[in-house]
């Protein structure tokens, strides 16, 4: 089933569409979703959705940057009781381990994870789980700057990232990016994340309720136990933060989530999957992302997919879509130009 997601996302999408004159409402029913339901704090409407919406306001208002736009109206406070918890945690690190931790109550289509793997450069990485190809790059650069201010909320209006990693590589100069973030942006990396520092993950939050922290806590950690936080997904994470490594390895990532491999492998088997398969799909699927982008070069997909060579990377493309690498990437790109 698609994910869906909180109708607080739309903040701001009305007034940006309206000031670049279009009309909000036609482009909100075009995708079936009522007018009225944005207004609605706890109503949902499929992820799928707002990722289409976002593109086509983009295309037809000729405004590459809508994402970015729309992301300065937003900021922690999208995500609602989750907000609440991460402005009464200890420290801004404490904050986003929060986030991350709850994100699945805001849409559980939305990947976050803390990596710390780094101990000189912690990670923000930011992402979205949807089944199928489609354009997501103005959904992603609003979360991206959704949480480049909700780091300004949580550290103070002095907060800068070390730096911003982009997937793919975007029409958008690169001034653009960083005039945004204020700080250096790099494109076509094999993920989406802020880098951080151990200072700004270190800030303390002034002002916290101990007690509304604990109550939230404890009534979103029941929605957590009936939502899907299984190890399947937590195995899927990892991989997919450890394969531009190549140290994606099954004893690696049993570490990581603090089991004996075999009491991994058993419990992926009750979930009906193996590790194997699981690293498998999420390459074919990422590879699709890669080669949609014309100017990733084939060798450094095949490193951020974690082979070392790319002549294996061709040898697996041959088998997901029994075609090369280059005859993959020219039709997935007819296919994307027929969505516009």
């Amino acid at each position: 089933m698609d994910p869906f997601i909180r109708t607080t996302s739309f903040a701001g999408f009305r007034e940006l569409v309206d000031s670049l004159g279009g009309d909000h409402a036609l482009l909100l029913e075009r995708f079936r979703i009522k007018p009225e339901l944005i207004d609605e704090e706890d109503a949902r409407v499929p992820l799928r959705s707002l990722v289409g919406l976002l593109e086509s306001a983009a295309q037809e208002l000729d405004c590459p940057d809508f994402g970015l736009r729309m992301a300065e109206y937003q900021n922690l406070q999208v995500l609602g009781p989750i907000a609440v918890i991460a402005r009464n945690a200890v420290t801004a690190g404490h904050a986003l381990a929060e986030i991350v931790r709850f994100i699945g109550y805001h849409s559980s289509g939305v990947q976050l994870d803390l990596d710390r793997s780094e101990p000189q450069a912690p990670r923000l990485l930011i992402g979205l789980r949807l089944p199928g190809l489609m354009q997501q790059r103005q959904m992603v650069e609003l979360a991206m700057g959704v949480a480049h201010n909700t780091m300004k909320l949580l550290y103070g209006t002095s907060f800068k990232a070390h730096s911003v990693l982009l997937a793919g590589v975007s029409p958008l100069p690169l001034a653009r990016y960083r005039r945004y973030f204020q700080t250096e942006v790099y494109t076509g990396q094999a993920c989406n994340a802020l880098i951080l520092t151990n200072q700004q993950l270190d800030q303390r939050i002034e002002q916290q309720d101990p007690t509304l922290h604990r109550t939230l806590v404890r009534y979103l950690s029941q929605f957590n136990l009936q939502a899907s936080s299984d190890v399947v997904e937590q195995v899927q994470r990892l991989v997919l933060r450890m394969l531009p490594t190549q140290q994606c390895r099954l004893p690696l990532i049993a570490e990581q989530l603090g089991l004996h491999v075999r009491m991994l492998q058993r419990r992926l088997e009750e979930q009906g999957c193996k590790f194997e398969e699981l690293v498998e799909a999420i390459r074919r699927d990422r590879a699709d992302a890669y080669l949609a982008e014309r100017d990733i070069p084939l060798a450094q997909i095949a490193g951020m997919l974690g082979y070392s060579e790319q002549s294996v990377f061709n040898r697996a493309c041959r088998r997901w879509f029994a075609m090369t690498p280059n005859e993959r990437r020219r039709l997935l790109r007819e296919q994307r130009a027929k969505e516009r």
